[in-house]
């Protein structure tokens, strides 16, 4: 019963770990709304690709084109929120657009993109352990992580510059974003937990 508990336990804390890197970097480093979305888009790619680790050890049956479903969401998705919130807001050239667009992805730095990384993988490696498949006691399905966050990624990118960019205070703004990631990822897993 208790290594049972333990699990979910490590799992809430991984969420809360990796969602106080992009509050560190909105509190210290005056983050703006696109660098919080380019965070976001990095995360699932970071997800897909620990969705494709797991693939290898889910059934058959249950694998069901999510992966394809994942990478195709996140690579036009992740476009076009690069695209639409990273342009320059003087330009109406298309090409010029992409350009401006894509520069201001060096914005990022590059240590919160690694540190999430290993937070993302430590989840993995959690969910692959209790799954049995690197030892373990007891088995627990293991499941794809992406099909729930993208969708909770598409949410939190429609929103943020609303909440951001069009309050009083955007960096108030930008944690509420964050709070909501944070409580959305939270109640993912207990929704897995509930259907296991």
């Amino acid at each position: 019963m208790q290594q049972r508990r333990a699990y979910p336990l490590s799992q809430l804390l991984t969420i809360i770990i990796t969602n106080m890197i992009p509050l560190y970097n909105v509190l210290y480093h005056g983050w703006s709304s696109f660098k919080l979305i380019l965070l976001f888009i990095a995360e699932g790619a970071i997800v897909v690709l620990m969705d494709s680790i797991k693939h290898f050890f889910i059934p058959k049956n249950m694998q069901k084109g999510v992966l394809v479903f994942e990478f195709v969401f996140l690579f036009f998705f992740g476009f076009f929120a690069i695209l639409i919130y990273g342009r320059d807001v003087n330009s109406s050239d298309l090409l010029e657009t992409i350009q401006s667009s894509f520069q201001a992805v060096k914005d990022i730095q590059f240590w919160p993109v690694v540190s999430i990384f290993v937070m993302r993988l430590s989840r993995t490696i959690q969910e692959l352990m209790a799954s049995g498949v690197l030892g373990g006691g007891k088995r627990q399905p293991l499941f794809y992580s992406g099909d729930g966050w993208v969708l909770l990624l598409f949410f939190l990118v429609m929103i943020a510059p609303f909440i951001a960019d069009k309050s009083p205070n955007p960096m108030t703004g930008l944690i509420a974003v964050i709070v909501l990631k944070t409580l959305g990822e939270v109640f993912m897993l207990r929704a897995q937990r509930i259907t296991k």
